[in-house]
């Protein structure tokens, strides 16, 4: 039995979005349809979670989005509103995907790899041009609980949005050691 590898790329011309399925047909039709658009005209950065078997082509097995924005203080959970100044620059989670495929592995635990890639991004991103918080709007009230079980924190009623201090993230990450990046026996992410 052979091992799949894993990577992860900025997304462009010529990688196959079509066979991608997440099981929200929205974020399936927003790679497929608009992704590119959206990178083409500067608004967000896109990566791919390219999975492949030696000897067969690589596919897109998850993706994420990130782009610039602005938090006002006064929005901001009361714990995050420290040192943050009135309207500060943040980076946005704006999405976020797993094929379906992929879900329900607890030993790779793919959405947790996924969301750790697009953390380690934007702590990247910051380290160059600034940006205190970190957003994310969830997809749904069910993904709340999941995004905030990894640290993000909810204002609370029924607001799909979160929110998590870069600086946390780092600890964060941190603290999640070995979790993830390792190798399997389904793969790892490189």
């Amino acid at each position: 039995m052979s091992e799949r590898t894993f990577r992860t790329a900025k997304l462009a011309p010529g990688y196959d979005r079509g066979a991608f399925g997440c099981g929200e047909a929205a974020y399936n039709q927003w790679l497929t349809e608009h992704a590119l658009q959206s990178i083409e005209s500067g608004s967000c950065v896109v990566y791919l979670l390219l999975g492949m078997h030696p000897g067969s082509d690589e596919q897109v097995k998850g993706y994420f989005a990130i782009c610039p924005t602005l938090v006002v203080r006064d929005d901001l959970p009361k714990p995050l509103q420290r040192k943050v100044l009135r309207n500060a620059t943040a980076w946005l989670l704006a999405k976020l995907a797993l094929d379906s495929s992929m879900h329900g592995d607890k030993v790779n635990q793919w959405g947790w790899q996924l969301l750790r890639a697009a953390l380690e991004t934007i702590m990247k991103a910051s380290e160059l041009g600034g940006g205190q918080t970190i957003v994310v709007d969830a997809s749904s009230s069910g993904m709340v609980g999941w995004y905030a079980r990894h640290g993000f924190i909810s204002i609370g009623g029924g607001i799909v949005r979160l929110y998590m201090k870069v600086a946390t993230a780092r600890k964060y990450l941190g603290s999640a050691g070995d979790r993830s990046f390792v190798h399997t026996r389904t793969g790892a992410i490189r």
